[in-house]
């Protein structure tokens, strides 16, 4: 388990753990757009629920954080569902609002996705999250631990030279210190929820449904991080870039790794680095100059990405602390007509 091996010509020889599960049946051309479709009514249908739960949680963080008051029942909860949301260019509690929003949604549509691809591919929903038995946490915080620390040393360092003129998001000035508490404790809450959709969106089963059509590790790479590059709907070509690359990369960790917990880790961790460190969530991203030092940034970040899951597939101890050993556990996914890519 974690070896990969391409030919000459970049084909996979053999098959990574992570695509044992594809069967016979998810080679058929319609199976992967009957799936959009069926995501998409899920998704809605989910949505309309969503779109309470999220009005009831911000109204609670609300009297919580910003009021000091106890939460209660608001009196109308649909109302409070299109009044909770708070509107501002950088303040935390616009991040909170905002941050629950995504949350909520981002995990019906994960919901979504993987009911959908159960319904149409017939086999457990796990299968497309990890080959392992179960979702190994220890993966998932090694991911989130190392790559978070060595990505927010990579941004604070220029920070810290200049005696930290812009101080970090979370330690803003002009908010509470309860704001401030409450803006950490959503944002590690909520954001790995995000992550974890766009992780099994694009490197779990758009990941497999490359999988199922082709051999070349380049096409399987490249599918699902062009699709996850577009998803953010961003015209500026050095963030699109950056988001290919990387997509690449966790893409590679799930290959490397058989599941997508060490890629959700470090998605994850990508995000608290920013969301803490840089700008709060509702701010638009400062347009960088398509040069070649943002490209080096870009890249490098892709590079401690590969880095961080290369540590861990290598490191004897943090190997078999994270559970990577999987060619021994006696529960992985071994369909009889499983096969590997179209003839």
């Amino acid at each position: 388990m974690g070896e990969l091996r391409a030919d000459r010509w970049l084909h996979l020889v053999g098959t990574p753990t992570f695509l044992r599960p594809i069967g016979r049946i998810e080679h058929d051309w319609w199976r992967p757009i009957v799936t959009l479709a069926l995501i998409l009514v899920i998704g809605i249908i989910l949505g309309l629920v969503g779109y309470l739960v999220i009005g009831l949680i911000n109204t609670w963080l609300i009297q919580i954080l910003l009021l000091g008051e106890a939460p209660s029942w608001p009196p109308n909860v649909i109302a409070a569902a299109t009044t909770s949301h708070i509107q501002c260019a950088d303040c935390l509690m616009g991040g909170v609002t905002e941050a629950v929003m995504l949350a909520v949604m981002f995990a019906i549509w994960t919901t979504a996705v993987l009911l959908a691809a159960v319904a149409l591919n017939h086999r457990p929903a796990m299968s497309w999250i990890t080959a392992a038995p179960r979702f190994r946490w220890r993966m998932f915080w090694a991911g989130l631990v190392l790559f978070g620390l060595a990505l927010a040393a990579f941004a604070s360092l220029p920070e810290a030279l200049h005696g930290w003129p812009d101080r970090p998001v979370f330690l803003k000035a002009d908010e509470t210190v309860r704001v401030r508490i409450g803006y950490t404790v959503v944002m590690l809450l909520s954001l790995p929820v995000m992550a974890a959709f766009e992780e099994v969106l694009c490197r779990g089963w758009l990941l497999q449904v490359s999988g199922a059509f082709t051999h070349s590790l380049p096409a399987i790479l490249l599918f699902n991080s062009i699709l996850f590059a577009l998803m953010h709907v961003d015209t500026d070509p050095v963030h699109n870039l950056s988001r290919l690359v990387l997509g690449m990369a966790l893409s590679w960790a799930a290959l490397r790794t058989g599941g997508l917990e060490i890629g959700i880790g470090m998605h994850a961790a990508n995000n608290i680095v920013i969301l803490m460190l840089a700008q709060t969530l509702q701010q638009k991203e400062i347009p960088g100059a398509a040069g070649p030092l943002a490209v080096a940034v870009n890249l490098s970040v892709s590079l401690m990405a590969i880095a961080v899951v290369e540590l861990v597939a290598r490191w004897r101890p943090l190997r078999a602390w994270s559970g990577l050993d999987l060619d021994s556990a006696p529960h992985l996914i071994h369909r009889p007509n499983a096969t590997f890519a179209a003839p």
